[in-house]
């Protein structure tokens, strides 16, 4: 019993850090964790510049959720695994005319002949944006979107090709990945069992019993989280 009572008071704990919106205290926390200090959306960069986002620039605004996603691309003639920051408060879908700051240039009658100095992100409301459909915006604009004239913050060209494809590491503190434990608890527990993985399937019906019994309901996402955070108590 007192060992049912330690899971829920730590499951919930966790909970409520994630829900909390994050702020500049939080920066240390996340640079452990590998979020980057400086990074620039994808996006179209031509006759632009990239706004290169500071991660106290991020949690000044105090999003719901920032998430943390890598890619493995070339650059500039070098494989690496690239790492990019999305933040649930900017609006990295918005057109350019919405995006541009720094205008310069003339309106001289009915011609516009003003250009926008960077691209960045408007701010949104992200009250009622859910986890979820926020981890499938970042996924969907970062695996979509094709860089274009990207350069560092000195000028220099980032010639980006062999791009794979985005997944999250983190959204907030969390690794994010009980999305694969949903998709397992989901399968009906009558599926005929292979007996390799036997001792693997009955590991996982023990945690999705003690899941029902702390009151958590079958197919959702708060009960995959808590069989996640059983399955990695017992790692």
């Amino acid at each position: 019993m007192l060992r049912f009572i330690i899971i829920i008071l730590v499951f919930f704990s966790t909970k409520s850090l994630a829900e909390k919106r994050l702020g500049p205290e939080n920066f240390k926390e996340l640079i452990d964790l590998g979020y980057n200090k400086k990074d620039a959306y994808a996006d179209d960069y031509s006759k632009t510049k990239a706004y290169w986002f500071k991660l106290e620039e991020h949690l000044k605004v105090r999003p719901k959720y920032l998430a943390l996603l890598s890619q493995k691309m070339t650059v500039n003639g070098k494989v690496n695994v690239n790492q990019h920051i999305y933040n649930s408060k900017h609006h990295f879908f918005g057109d350019k005319k919405s995006k541009c700051i720094g205008k310069k240039g003339l309106v001289v009658g009915p011609l516009n002949l003003q250009k926008c100095k960077f691209i960045k992100p408007a701010i949104i409301d992200d009250t009622d944006l859910t986890k979820i459909t926020f981890a499938n915006m970042a996924l969907d604009h970062c695996n979509e979107t094709k860089v274009k004239n990207l350069k560092d913050e000195k000028g220099k060209i980032l010639k980006i090709k062999d791009a794979k494809k985005c997944t999250i590491k983190f959204i907030n503190f969390s690794k994010y990945e009980f999305m694969k434990v949903l998709k397992k608890v989901g399968k009906s527990i009558d599926q005929p069992k292979k007996k390799s993985n036997l001792k693997k399937n009955i590991d996982f019906e023990k945690f999705k019993n003690q899941c029902k019994d702390l009151g958590f309901k079958p197919k959702t996402e708060k009960f995959g989280e808590c069989v996640l955070r059983l399955l990695e108590n017992s790692n």
